[in-house]
């Protein structure tokens, strides 16, 4: 697929979730549609990964796992993030958590990552740092949002501070590691994928505060 076509899409594609989401003679159909856009974008990111190889390949899936069993501990035990549980909204659930979430863990860490990149930051601690914190503005952006479209809810409706604490260190690591290995790259693809992880949720907040 052409780049430029792409990249066209995916602002078409995350447009039409943010107010489809909004019409209720359309909200059903397209909050129903959240897992497979993050199934998508998680592919894009794999297809079009500026470095591929196998080596590249294996450590995409050890992060996506490995976020995917941060958040089954973290929802067992309630002392990762704090009490939280998933609802239905993100599809297929494992132990209670859906797998769609280690796709987001990476899905995002790719986009920040190629946020940064572009900043040519000196070291990874350093770079690691500015992506935890990227990660850790959206997930401010996402936490309402989530709850209102029941992709997790939260004991008392509260969010923790805890929770913004455990993400910028889970985010750290990742991008730490990340780094690391190697897989560190500029990519316009994945800054536009950030780009539309940031407008598609605060759009969503500030549709809630209008219409709500």
């Amino acid at each position: 697929m052409n780049p430029q076509f792409l990249k066209r899409f995916l602002i078409v594609v995350y447009a039409a979730g943010l107010f489809g989401m909004h019409i209720p003679e359309t909200a059903h159909l397209f909050t129903s549609l959240v897992p497979l856009t993050l199934w998508f974008t998680a592919f894009i990111c794999v297809i079009y990964y500026p470095n591929p190889n196998k080596n590249a390949y294996i450590m995409l899936f050890a992060l996506a796992f490995a976020g995917w069993m941060l958040e089954v501990v973290g929802v067992k035990t309630g002392q990762i993030f704090g009490s939280y549980a998933y609802g239905k909204t993100l599809g297929f659930q494992a132990m209670h958590v859906p797998i769609t979430i280690g796709l987001n863990w990476v899905i995002l860490l790719i986009a920040t990552n190629a946020v940064v990149a572009e900043w040519n930051i000196e070291g990874r601690i350093g770079k690691a740092a500015l992506g935890a914190g990227l990660m850790t503005a959206l997930d401010l952006l996402i936490e309402p949002v989530a709850m209102h479209f029941d992709f997790w809810q939260w004991a008392g409706n509260s969010v923790p501070v805890q929770n913004f604490g455990a993400w910028w260190l889970a985010s750290f690591f990742f991008h730490w590691v990340y780094n690391t290995s190697g897989l560190s790259t500029k990519s316009s693809l994945f800054r536009l994928i950030a780009v539309l992880q940031f407008c598609f949720f605060l759009g969503h907040w500030i549709l809630l505060q209008i219409f709500s």
